[in-house]
């Protein structure tokens, strides 16, 4: 049973209720993130995100926890470019003190200042640490360049510097003005009670305030790559432009790129790691997001093999231009596809996280039946048009990070192969 309403303060909510499931998960989804905030704010929603689980009116952080852990349930949250969700996953049985928990988080923290303090080290030490990780470190090169001149820049969790400045004032200041009803989507899906849920949120008297707008964003091509004396393998990624999410020919992407390097079984894998040996990992995945999208290559390996390495994918692109996708290729593909909805049918959270970005994308709620239709829709026609326009012109954004020499080479690989 679906249900969809929308409360006083303009918040929508999407109810699915699953009756033979014993567990229930809840989010409160807002369209607020590192690319909604200026340069001056960067890392204010991330901040925003830790401080709402370090005390309310009612409870302190550990008593918070307890509340839902102390029952075998999970609170957490996550803040991306374009959202920052809390929510808990529960039994039906405690399904009204979670929804509890979640609102008293949104409503009564207290952002007290010594724990404002205190957070302000743990997320210096958080972005100390993603600064020495591979991959944080070609994410970030890829976002400062491939987006200049956007807050698509932005990282995440902000600078050492900024979070160094954050005061109560500014900090709840930005809190209210954009973590507000207008920006928010309340998404419930498993066992409980539809009913319980309205009475619950109708006294949800969240204020509003402005509302995010995303608008579509430029790509720019280049080259970027760092040495750290201390790694032993180049880390890179092939990164193209795709499309934003919400775009249903992302449904042909997902399938196409189970035939290119999603699955152990894909024409990347098969070469690059079971056929050459160059890498342990090797893969490609679509990302597709409010503002754009982007098609991805990831991989390591040693110095010694990086520039055959990546001349080798380069090759498998072009005979995936070439050869285009086979009806087998195809077949399977979909096949693989219509399994990983149906092994997600049961479990709740993702249906809640489904539904709140249906709600947001669509502005309504996709049933499996549609979205199976939709992979059936998938065609060689359609497959070999996407297949050309994602990568046709063969260029990429490369970002790496290795050893010593490894900007040589980089540079040496992008000129020779006239990535971008």
């Amino acid at each position: 049973m679906i249900k969809r309403l929308t409360l006083s303060n303009g918040t929508r909510v999407v109810l699915e209720k699953i009756k033979y499931l014993d567990t229930v998960s809840m989010g409160f989804w807002f369209s607020v993130g590192s690319a909604s905030e200026s340069k001056e704010e960067n890392g204010y929603t991330h901040f925003v995100e830790h401080m709402l689980f370090k005390g309310t009116k009612n409870y302190d952080a550990k008593a918070l926890i307890k509340e839902i852990e102390g029952v075998g349930g999970v609170l957490n949250a996550f803040t991306s470019r374009h959202f920052t969700s809390f929510y808990v996953s529960i039994t039906s049985k405690y399904f009204t003190r979670g929804i509890n928990v979640l609102m008293d988080i949104i409503k009564n923290s207290v952002f007290d200042a010594e724990e404002i303090e205190r957070e302000k080290r743990v997320i210096i030490e958080e972005i100390k640490m993603s600064n020495d990780l591979p991959e944080e470190i070609t994410g970030q090169q890829f976002f400062k360049n491939a987006y200049k001149g956007t807050s698509m820049t932005l990282p995440i969790a902000g600078t050492i510097s900024n979070i160094k400045k954050i005061e109560k004032k500014s900090i709840h200041s930005y809190f209210k003005n954009n973590l507000n009803a207008n920006n928010l989507i309340i998404s419930i899906a498993g066992n409980f009670d539809i009913d319980e849920a309205e009475r619950l949120l109708s006294n949800f008297d969240m204020e509003e305030n402005k509302k995010n707008e995303w608008y579509d964003i430029p790509f720019y091509y280049s080259t970027k790559s760092t040495e750290k004396n201390d790694l032993n393998q180049v880390y890179f990624s092939l990164i193209a432009p795709s499309f934003k999410a919400g775009d249903k020919r992302n449904y042909t992407i997902s399938a196409i790129n189970d035939a290119f390097g999603g699955s152990s079984y894909s024409r990347l894998f098969q070469t690059i790691r079971e056929k050459k040996g160059l890498c342990y990992n090797i893969y490609s995945y679509n990302s597709a997001f409010a503002n754009g999208g982007t098609f991805e290559i990831h991989g390591s390996t040693s110095l010694k093999n990086y520039a055959y390495t990546i001349e080798s994918i380069h090759n498998e692109v072009e005979g995936f231009l070439k050869e285009k996708i086979s009806e087998t290729e195809l077949t399977d593909a979909k096949e693989m596809y219509r399994g990983s909805i149906a092994f997600n049918k049961l479990n709740p959270e993702f249906l809640m996280n489904k539904n709140a970005k249906h709600e947001y994308y669509y502005n309504r709620h996709v049933p499996f039946k549609e979205m199976y239709k939709s992979v059936d829709k998938i065609n060689m026609k359609d497959s070999h048009a996407i297949i050309e326009e994602l990568l046709g012109s063969k260029k990429f954004f490369l970002t790496a990070v290795g050893p010593l020499e490894t900007n040589k080479k980089t540079k040496e690989i992008s000129e020779k192969l006239n990535l971008n």
